[in-house]
């Protein structure tokens, strides 16, 4: 479980100083699928890089299970990601001069993991991913789609508690956007991940468990699966 109690995060000073978050309070259960919704400059990407430590909040307190995750050094924090957090970016952040198959590795090659061990881990997660025959391709000769799959097979493949996704269908079409949002779905419930996707996309949103509505830096609206369909 995930717990945020007032979380701000504040930039620059005087003048020039930008409250990117004003007093958030969440709680984020094992396992959900939670969207982040709201319009570009909301505060849903500054949200997300500071529960995952990839930024630190100006004041407030996160907490992971019973783990003061805001009290850790940087170095904590990295070592925390390392194991229990994966990452799905709209660019893909795949390493070009690698194949597919040693851009999966690189999570479990951070964790010491034996080579003969992790290698079997990666093809299996391809596998699962539907690319059990592009293993040895590099980012260059797979499609955006495909790419992305790799993506996620990289933030999977050493089991993370939590899977933070920001935009991950923003730089593919429509249908390929979706098909991405469906594997990160089945993936969720196959391994029991938490998902916590970032999104402007409603049809998107639609899909989560619970969305947080955001504007301006503030959680506005927290609406669960329920009460959407019913509104539907």
């Amino acid at each position: 479980m995930i717990v945020v109690k007032e979380l701000w995060k504040i930039y620059g000073k005087g003048e020039r100083k930008v409250e990117a978050l004003k007093g958030i309070n969440v709680t984020i259960k094992d396992g959900e699928f939670v969207a982040i919704f709201g319009p570009s400059g909301s505060g849903k990407t500054t949200l997300l890089n500071c529960l995952s430590g990839i930024d630190s909040p100006t004041n407030g307190e996160i907490y992971f299970d019973d783990l003061p995750f805001h009290t850790l050094s940087e170095e904590q924090k990295t070592q925390f990601r390392a194991r229990h957090m994966g990452f799905v970016f709209q660019f893909f952040n795949l390493i070009p001069v690698l194949t597919a198959l040693e851009n999966v590795l690189l999570p479990l090659k951070i964790l010491g993991i034996n080579h003969g061990e992790a290698k079997q881990r990666v093809v299996a997660m391809l596998e699962r991913v539907g690319l059990r025959d592009k293993i040895d391709r590099f980012p260059s000769q797979l499609s955006g789609g495909e790419q992305q799959r790799v993506a996620i097979a990289r933030a999977l493949v050493h089991n993370p508690k939590v899977v933070w996704a920001d935009e991950p269908t923003g730089n593919l079409d429509s249908e390929t956007g979706m098909n991405v949002i469906e594997l990160l779905e089945s993936m969720k419930k196959e391994l029991g991940t938490t998902l916590v996707v970032v999104t402007h996309d409603e049809r998107i949103a639609q899909r989560a468990d619970r969305i947080l509505f955001m504007r301006d830096g503030r959680i506005t609206e927290v609406r669960e699966k329920e009460n959407l369909n019913n509104e539907s």
